[in-house]
């Protein structure tokens, strides 16, 4: 049997890591101040009480933030690469590492304190990409969907929804997902008293090599 190579040329793609323990503690211990930040629930989509901005240092936040950018570009040009292979056209060989990559996260990040019963209903975000970090997930969501006798032990979850696919996170601390602004999403509630914290932002511009227009490359978005 021949060899074969097998792509997903189609919809978004999604980005998944652990953030570094360092990380992790910087947005824990931010969280107090989070709490006294200004009020969003009249710009955001979340029927959560609590939508606070997030003050944290902005020169500490950005700088664990770009590898993870540099990451996820990387892999959107991975894959136009495999695409551009399949259909016999030129690729477009680039090296994250050796581009100098600037962004502007606009008014994020925001943090979302969700307690019992509240959700985010389904939604997109502005911008060209997308993230969520959870800072704090209680064990009780778990024990929950444990003993949830639906079929979608979704308590808590967060949900992507393209077109007719959809997949369903369990969420776990110090996890972050980097997606396409456009990717519908939705985060359901829960019954157990309990606080779950996560947090989002988008990256509203990328600049590459000092391009000031902001207009990336379709070897690096397109896909």
């Amino acid at each position: 049997m021949s060899d074969c190579n097998v792509i997903a040329p189609f919809g978004p793609l999604i980005y998944t890591t652990d953030i570094s323990g360092e990380f992790h503690q910087f947005l824990l211990d931010g969280l107090e101040d989070c709490r006294k930040g200004q009020d969003l629930t009249k710009m955001l989509v979340g029927n959560i009480d609590q939508q606070r901005s997030a003050p944290y240092d902005p020169q500490k936040f950005t700088k664990f933030l770009y590898p993870h950018l540099r990451s996820y570009l990387q892999e959107r040009n991975n894959r136009h690469r495999d695409v551009m292979n399949m259909l016999n056209c030129d690729e477009i060989v680039w090296d994250a590492s050796k581009s100098e990559i600037n962004f502007d996260l606009g008014g994020g990040p925001w943090v979302n304190f969700q307690k019992k019963g509240e959700f985010n209903p389904l939604h997109n975000h502005n911008g060209l990409i997308s993230a969520v970090v959870f800072i704090k997930i209680p064990d009780e969501l778990d024990e929950e969907r444990k003993k949830c006798n639906f079929n979608s032990k979704a308590s808590g979850c967060l949900e992507f929804v393209y077109n007719n696919e959809h997949i369903i996170v369990n969420p776990r601390e110090a996890m972050m997902y980097l997606f396409p602004s456009y990717l519908n999403h939705v985060v359901y509630p829960y019954h157990s008293d309990v606080e779950r914290v996560s947090m989002s932002f988008n990256f509203d511009q990328i600049f590459i090599d000092n391009d000031d227009n902001n207009n990336l490359p379709d070897y690096i978005m397109r896909y």
